[in-house]
């Protein structure tokens, strides 16, 4: 060997750090060539088409574009990048489903490209959105067609399978992991509430048994004027093979300031699904909302101010949960409108809704609250403050229910000449009843605030109150002595009895008979002894027998300005006139004409009044008045207005 080729060796193997340099060259170039002509555009559209078509026969699979990507901004990644893909079916009981993705990435291992493994294990991709086109009445539909035509029915195919072990084999991959960053979910038949799923999370823990995870976060139920961070949701699905083909699912979160938790476990071999789930202070009107967005209670409702808390629980098959019996415990209803309380409830069936007999408390139930609950507040200008409803209700079915309890704080406004006064009721005792489609209401006790209730109230009606028969018998009935007050400017009202039938036909009133009677009535001025009257209705007219056992009339009352002009000045003793045996009859028509007939009084021994006469919708008097005073007799003619009546003897009008 010569000195050069000596000197060269030495130079070689003294420096080991440039046979590493070579060789990492060397490999560079090896790995580089390999993987450009393994991985091209071209081959990877290629291999992605090919493992596309193994998904599913019923499903299509198309994208835009695939290629390599080595790097994300400075940062390093080796991953396919796939774009714009669609993924979609007809099949109707999948509800026709197209799913739509932004972008997809799929890291890859160098590792299981030079070894042919898979060298794909994660999926990641950024925007996902699942179109639901169908309904569940096409997939009846077509379910019932196939029937018709005497075939078996087309089933469809799951989504998720189990193949026998070769053909789990042929189809069998690493992929073990999905991440999503937003999943949009949209029902064409309810395109305006479409939910969203976050951070979406799928992991296949073991291929044999199989086991996926599922977790994601949600906001389905927020409030949009309050913001996010009043509804945060999670959710978490596993689904499993062992010790049965099962998915169990959890669904949990805060809905503004209350909790609620849904967990449900769905068994694949024999489709039966149980769900549990439990409540507390959540806003009725944010369950009102979404049960009101699919039409499953009605629009008028509405929830303010008012919080739910329950528990719930249901077994049955899948596909006919609507007639699977379902729990209901611990169930409360609290807020401004009051509370609302059920220990436990058992319904065996959703539609038709069936129930067993259920026992609700109630506790300072707010009828005003109630009224607008359900967007019906009272306009009746008679009525205040409507009042609470402490009881028992008890629901043996929708046309059978039965209340029990008080009711408190009930309110009647009276007023006069601008005036106004309100008689509080204290308790109101009785009981409600719903029999088929009539309401029976029964009141046995009543204590007006200042006054007196002795009697029973009786009310039957049809479901929406349009025929409705009254009955009562009042033996004594008083009002607060402001009220008596009002109404008789500064008088006062005894003792009222009242014994009356009425009937209302299609929301009018068709029929009232009835009595009432009274001790004694002071109002400005005139005085009435022990009275009474009888009443009826007769076409459209309430004709009354009214009489009293005497009338005192005072001199200066408005009653003065209407007698004096006709009656003797010797009938007025102490400016006093003294009346006896007031009887009569009086005929009143549409709350706007009145005509009275025959009435007449008794003056002393052998003097008396007597009177005929009418006022029309127009306030318009007529009508004549005769007075016997022993043996002299003399009539006038009553004319003018109700406000300003003119009484005429012979040629002299007086006033």
């Amino acid at each position: 060997m010569d000195r050069r080729s000596r000197s060269d060796k030495y130079l070689i193997s003294e420096q080991p750090g440039m046979k590493i340099l070579l060789t990492g060259l060397i490999l560079a170039f090896l790995i580089g060539y390999t993987t450009s002509s393994l991985l091209s555009p071209t081959r990877i559209k290629s291999q992605l088409e090919k493992a596309a078509s193994h998904i599913h026969k019923d499903i299509k699979v198309s994208f835009d574009s695939a290629e390599l990507s080595l790097a994300n901004g400075i940062l390093p990644r080796f991953a396919v990048v796939i774009k714009q893909v669609r993924m979609e079916s007809d099949q109707a009981c999948w509800m026709a489903p197209v799913l739509e993705i932004d972008e997809m990435r799929l890291p890859l291992s160098l590792w299981g490209l030079l070894t042919k493994q898979s060298p794909v294990k994660t999926i990641n991709a950024d925007n996902v959105v699942l179109t639901l086109r169908g309904t569940v009445e096409a997939c009846e539909k077509e379910k019932q067609q196939a029937n018709e035509n005497n075939h078996r029915p087309k089933e469809a195919a799951p989504l998720v399978t189990l193949s026998p072990l070769e053909q789990a084999q042929k189809y069998r991959n690493d992929i073990s992991n999905l991440n999503i960053t937003s999943f949009k979910i949209i029902s064409a038949q309810y395109p305006q509430y479409p939910s969203e799923l976050l951070s979406f999370r799928a992991q296949v823990k073991s291929f044999e048994p199989r086991i996926v995870e599922v977790h994601a976060k949600t906001n389905f139920l927020k409030d949009e004027t309050v913001g996010d961070y009043l509804s945060h949701a999670n959710l978490f699905l596993e689904y499993k093979e062992m010790p049965e083909q099962s998915l169990q699912a959890h669904f949990f979160g805060n809905w503004r300031e209350g909790h609620y938790s849904v967990i449900a476990h769905y068994s694949l071999l024999d489709h039966m699904l149980n769900v549990e789930t439990d409540m507390k202070h959540i806003p009725l009107s944010q369950v009102l909302q979404v049960l009101q967005k699919y039409d499953l209670v009605s629009k008028k409702l509405n929830g303010k101010q008012v919080w739910l808390s329950a528990k719930a629980r249901m077994r049955g098959e899948a596909e006919k949960l609507k007639s699977a019996p379902f729990e209901v415990k611990d169930f409360r209803l609290e807020g401004d409108l009051g509370e609302m309380s059920v220990e436990s409830a058992n319904f065996t069936s959703v539609e038709p809704l069936r129930y067993k007999p259920l026992l609700i408390d109630i506790k300072n139930m707010r009828i005003d609250k109630l009224l607008a609950f359900i967007n019906r507040p009272q306009k009746a200008r008679i009525f205040g403050d409507l009042g609470s409803f402490t009881g028992q209700a008890e629901f043996v079915s929708e046309k059978e229910v039965r209340m029990v309890g008080e009711h408190q704080g009930l309110q009647f406004i009276f007023s006069n000449k601008s005036r106004r006064e309100n008689q509080f009721v204290d308790r109101i005792a009785g009981e409600i009843s719903l029999k088929g489609d009539t309401w029976n209401i029964n009141v046995n006790r009543a204590e007006p605030r200042g006054g007196s209730f002795i009697g029973a109230i009786k009310v039957k009606a049809d479901r929406d109150f349009k025929d409705v028969q009254f009955t009562s018998a009042i033996d004594e009935v008083t009002l607060a002595p402001s009220i008596q007050s009002l109404m008789t400017n500064g008088g006062e009202i005894g003792v009222l009895g009242l014994n009356v039938e009425a009937r209302t036909t299609d929301g009018k009133v068709s029929y009232v008979r009835g009595t009432a009677q009274l001790n004694t009535l002071d109002v400005e001025g005139m005085t009435f002894g022990k009275s009474k009257a009888k009443f009826d209705l007769q076409q459209g007219e309430i004709l009354m027998h009214a009489q009293a056992q005497s009338l005192d009339v005072e001199d200066e009352s408005p009653g003065a300005e209407v007698l004096k002009p006709v009656t003797p000045n010797s009938w007025w003793v102490n400016q006093l006139l003294s009346m006896k045996d007031v009887h009569g009859e009086v005929r009143w028509r549409n709350n706007q004409s009145l005509q009275w007939l025959g009435l007449e009084a008794k003056v002393g021994k052998d003097s008396k009044i007597s009177t005929t006469g009418s006022w029309d919708e127009f306030g318009t008097l007529k009508g004549s008045v005769q007075t016997k005073d022993g043996k002299a007799t003399r009539k006038f003619k009553i004319g003018g207005s109700r406000d300003l009546p003119t009484f005429t003897d012979g040629d002299k009008a007086t006033k």
